[in-house]
């Protein structure tokens, strides 16, 4: 890497928060968004969420509840957009559209952050802990070294999971391209931290359809499907807990994200990184910006009034005690 290109990456790196590992309580603490809220309202603590929010963009055509509420059995449900809360409605289930958690990032980072010109910033398919690929990495990354002379910075950005399996290192080092780390849903810091590095790049490329593509265009990156387009199978999430608990959503889901169906859903994405678009616009409608409230909402909406707090608790300890004694009758 060019001397000049270390340094616009070291700039980049000083200014990324710090990984700050959480227990995750329900899916409102996924990448640290209900601490990011609670901070926000200056609350010394962040509450127990007692409503489900959901995270990942949804390119699936909706057919089932499980879609958007996950297997989570919160009684409220918080969704990106108003065609999700009247889907979920059908169901009788109590949602209210809100947008997704990442446009909120922007009312917490006050920061001016400088957008480097002419960087490419790379979002290979990640893995998770329980996922097994068969990505032809060296493939992938030999297409991205060939991009070099193109573009004065280049850096790949890896899930904490790939990092922990050596998923791409080996094969983006074999090419003396740097990686950093991106998203993990255990830290505090990691809905900053990707916002912080969607801002700092001019053009961002993946080879596979993902919730990354439409949080970089909302960010201002031009964003690009290029190179082999990585497919994701069955056998990838065969020990993946929800797809083991709702089988149909996995068939359903892996139609969806074949490169063929991409091409048709999405045939403006597919180009070289160097012609690709800005799309704000368009991210904000699928991440439901209009949607937004404001955050002193979220204290009812999350359910951290202190009355819910305390009936929330309140069974907790009830069932627990009622386990036990019916264990000791048991015994």
């Amino acid at each position: 890497m060019m001397k000049n290109s270390s340094t616009q990456l070291g700039k980049i790196l000083a200014i990324l928060p710090n990984i700050q590992k959480i227990n995750l309580r329900c899916e409102a603490d996924y990448y640290g968004i209900s601490h990011l809220i609670a901070k926000k309202l200056g609350l010394p603590f962040t509450p127990r969420s007692l409503a489900g929010w959901k995270h990942g963009w949804l390119i699936a055509d909706l057919y089932y509840k499980e879609q958007l509420i996950g297997g989570s059995r919160e009684a409220n449900f918080l969704v990106p957009l108003v065609a999700h809360k009247h889907f979920l409605y059908e169901y009788g289930i109590n949602s209210e559209a809100i947008g997704m958690p990442f446009v909120y990032v922007e009312d917490i980072v006050t920061d001016k952050i400088e957008r480097v010109k002419k960087s490419l910033l790379v979002m290979p398919p990640h893995s998770l802990p329980y996922t097994i690929h068969a990505w032809d990495e060296d493939s992938y990354a030999k297409q991205i070294s060939e991009l070099q002379n193109q573009f004065d910075l280049i850096v790949v950005c890896l899930h904490q999971s790939c990092v922990d399996k050596r998923l791409w290192v080996d094969a983006f080092e074999k090419y003396d391209i740097p990686w950093i780390i991106g998203a993990d849903a255990q830290d505090k810091n990691a809905l900053i931290r990707m916002y912080k590095i969607f801002h700092s790049f001019e053009f961002m490329t993946t080879n596979v359809i993902g919730s990354h593509i439409v949080y970089a265009a909302y960010c201002g990156c031009k964003v690009s499907i290029f190179g082999d387009y990585a497919e994701y199978s069955r056998e990838d999430y065969k020990d993946e807990p929800f797809y083991c608990r709702f089988p149909f959503i996995l068939e359903h889901n892996i139609r969806y994200v074949s490169r063929k169906s991409i091409e048709k859903l999405f045939p403006y994405l597919f180009s070289h990184p160097k012609e690709a678009s800005i799309r704000v616009k368009w991210a904000e409608e699928e991440l439901g910006k209009v949607n937004k409230v404001t955050f002193d909402e979220f204290v009812k909406l999350l359910g951290w009034l202190p009355k819910e707090q305390f009936v929330f608790y309140a069974q907790k300890i009830y069932s627990k005690i009622k386990s036990i004694i019916i264990h000791m009758f048991k015994t």
